[in-house]
């Protein structure tokens, strides 16, 4: 009996983490951006970095996750300023946040319904690729839409754990060339100064090779 409300809590953060990935991956301008490389070609891996950040700080260890709604609205347009270079105008950071937050309140409950329903209302969206706007279906719509995935429990986890944008792999540096996560919050970081000389000119280091004994 012990273990009962824990398996609960597994299942909860699970379904909410297939609700943030539905919701990142139905949000216009990071879609837009991925898409169109953005990003540079690092841009699919900033969006998977973005949703592991989210998960990190709402993992559901606590009530009340480690940053506030506001907080989340301001670090989404943030990151989407300084890694993809766009600037939100049409408020849809609030309302991605808001549904986050929105979510991460009901599957703390063990409510898992709203993650479910913004799962597969997205889901079908994504897959008719005809529609602009993501809307919530009522439950009577989805239940007689056949093509609506069941996400339920397992499939959740494996949801979650999906790619953001499909089988998308514009990245084509070495993952040893690759710079560290950044986090979400963090501040941007700075770029190297490049020293000029008297003329104007920046400074070029040359690197000295060694010479073998016969030259």
């Amino acid at each position: 009996m012990q273990a009962e409300p824990e398996t609960k809590a597994v299942d909860a953060i699970a379904e909410f983490q297939a609700g943030v990935t539905a919701a990142l991956r139905s949000w216009h301008p990071l879609r837009t951006a991925v898409e169109g490389e953005w990003g540079g070609v690092e841009g699919v891996k900033k969006a998977e970095d973005l949703r592991a950040n989210i998960f990190s700080h709402f993992d559901g260890s606590r009530t009340t996750p480690s940053m506030t709604l506001e907080e989340l609205e301001d670090n989404l347009s943030i990151y989407m300023e300084e890694e993809f270079s766009v600037v939100l105008e049409d408020g849809s950071e609030r309302q991605v946040a808001d549904l986050i937050w929105r979510m991460y309140e009901s599957c703390g409950r063990g409510d898992v319904s709203l993650a479910r329903q913004v799962v597969a209302s997205i889901e079908t969206v994504v897959a008719s690729q005809s529609a602009q706007k993501v809307v919530v279906q009522e439950d009577s719509d989805m239940d007689e839409d056949d093509d609506t995935p069941d996400i339920s429990s397992a499939a959740a986890k494996e949801y979650a754990g999906g790619s953001l944008f499909g089988n998308q792999q514009s990245q084509t540096k070495p993952a040893a060339d690759l710079a560290p996560p950044r986090q979400l919050g963090e501040p941007e970081p700075e770029k190297p100064t490049v020293e000029l000389d008297d003329d104007g000119f920046a400074t070029v280091p040359t690197r000295k090779g060694r010479r073998s004994k016969g030259q």
